[in-house]
């Protein structure tokens, strides 16, 4: 798991607002340092430090909500939690048949490894084969939401709102 890049700007004398301004940026934008590897859906690592990060994005996020709390501002900052959960929520989902995937295998894999032949319960195979499945389809739903939002400038919009 990747370590959490180091936070800087923040200091305890400014006000809680003046600091949410200075982190919640910073823990956008290490988002985004794992974008380069989105395209590979064999980057098991670097799709769950994404899902790390934005874990990150989303708990600060909720402790600076308080900041962001009028009435008409609420909503909006509401949403923009609403799609870092369901981002965090896809990864993890990924993340969980990986490793699914990876006990199974090594599972199977072990079996035959003890000098004998063994066969592979056939209820095992089916789960290997569904747990793909869903696996790919997971990763496809968090590619189509993601270009979504690429098209749609989410981040700038993210940031901007934030800053404001």
């Amino acid at each position: 798991m990747a370590k959490a890049q180091k936070v800087s700007g923040v200091a305890p004398l400014r006000s809680y607002q003046e600091n949410a301004c200075v982190i919640l940026p910073q823990r956008l934008e290490e988002v985004y340092t794992w974008e380069p590897f989105i395209r590979d859906e064999t980057r098991r690592e670097e799709l769950h430090n994404m899902r790390i990060s934005i874990k990150r994005l989303r708990y600060a996020m909720e402790l600076f909500r308080v900041v962001y709390g009028l009435p008409t501002v609420k909503s909006q900052y509401t949403e923009f939690l609403a799609v870092i959960v369901d981002l965090q929520e896809i990864l993890g989902d990924i993340h969980d048949a990986d490793v699914v995937l990876e006990v199974l295998v090594d599972y199977t894999s072990r079996s035959g490894n003890r000098g004998r032949q063994i066969d592979v319960p056939s209820g095992i195979t089916t789960l290997i084969a569904r747990t793909r499945e869903t696996r790919k389809a997971d990763y496809g739903t968090f590619l189509e939401k993601w270009d979504q939002l690429s098209a749609a400038g989410f981040k700038q919009e993210l940031l901007s709102f934030l800053l404001s």
